[in-house]
């Protein structure tokens, strides 16, 4: 039998669980403790299939559960500088233009020496625009008309094919789908680049002999999360996963993978998972990740669409 203070938080979790015969999980789950603390854990529920009535309860400690929470907390923060970002992109390319036009002039008129320099003033401008074109698109918002019902398998489906046909040419890809997943409303190109992101990743990390990768797609009722200032938890049962087999990420960058310009590569711009995290919260969902030594799994976790509007 549960304590009592357990047994208020975890009944609804357990009823919810026997009630619809399929696994359930709260994201959010706060306990008293005897000494009066609040303990906050990730709950999992799951049938027992050779126990009628019996239901296995799992409980994890709270940093199983940040990353998604944290998601949801630094929304905010990410729009300000994502608005930043714009702005700053905007005012710069005007003197920046100024610059790179009297540079091109100097360059012709010059001698051989100081005609290297006035060329190097112009490339460093051109190098500078492209980097403020990379903040503009990374900020623009998406158009609200392309949006509509989604088949996230022919999302996947789509993406596969351009993934083995260029760069994850020596991959292995392994398909596990829910073929009754309803389909997501949304904007499927979006969805196609936030996915091909999370591949393209998952190729670069896996190894060059035997790298595999895995496109999953399931359906869980019971997964919800709290989002700050709401008084009723989220439902996100709609996972799309992409797994591979590589070292897994490193521990100096699991706060901040989802952060701009954060990049475990020599050459990486670290825009790519920071675009993924904004196509994922322009609808509505959010995303996360485990990871360990040939197994690190990207789940971006969606809701119906009844429940994000």
């Amino acid at each position: 039998p549960l304590d009592p203070p357990f047994r208020r938080a975890l009944e609804p979790l357990i009823a919810q669980c026997r009630d619809h015969a399929a696994s359930a999980a709260d994201h959010d789950l706060r306990v008293d403790s005897p000494r009066g603390e609040i303990a906050i854990a990730t709950a999992r529920a799951a049938t027992l299939t050779d126990r009628p009535g019996w239901v296995a309860l799992y409980l994890f400690e709270r940093p199983r559960a940040d990353s998604m929470g944290q998601r949801l907390l630094h929304r905010n923060a990410a729009r300000s500088a994502t608005g930043m970002a714009m702005m700053l992109a905007h005012e710069l390319k005007n003197p920046l233009s100024g610059i790179r036009g009297a540079a091109q002039l100097l360059e012709q008129t010059l001698e051989n020496g100081d005609q290297e320099l006035a060329a190097l003033i112009r490339e460093e401008a051109d190098r500078i625009g492209k980097l403020l074109s990379t903040m503009d698109a990374f900020a623009e918002a998406p158009a609200l008309g392309s949006r509509g019902p989604v088949n996230v398998h022919s999302v996947l489906e789509r993406v596969r094919r351009i993934a083995e046909n260029g760069f994850a040419s020596h991959i292995r890809f392994v398909e596990d789908y829910d073929p009754s997943l309803p389909p997501v409303f949304g904007d499927q190109d979006r969805l196609i680049q936030a996915v091909l992101n999370l591949v393209k990743n998952a190729a670069e990390a896996a190894p060059a002999q035997g790298g595999e990768i895995q496109l999953s797609t399931t359906f869980s009722p019971g997964v919800r999360i709290r989002a700050p200032g709401s008084a009723q938890p989220i439902r996100l049962p709609l996972v799309i996963g992409v797994r591979d087999n590589g070292p897994g990420v490193p521990d100096a960058l699991r706060d901040t993978l989802f952060d701009a310009f954060v990049s475990g590569k020599p050459t990486g711009k670290g825009l790519g998972l920071a675009l993924v995290s904004k196509v994922v919260e322009e609808h509505g969902g959010v995303i996360d990740f485990e990871s360990g030594v040939r197994r690190t799994t990207f789940r971006m976790r969606l809701p119906l669409w009844e429940a994000a509007s």
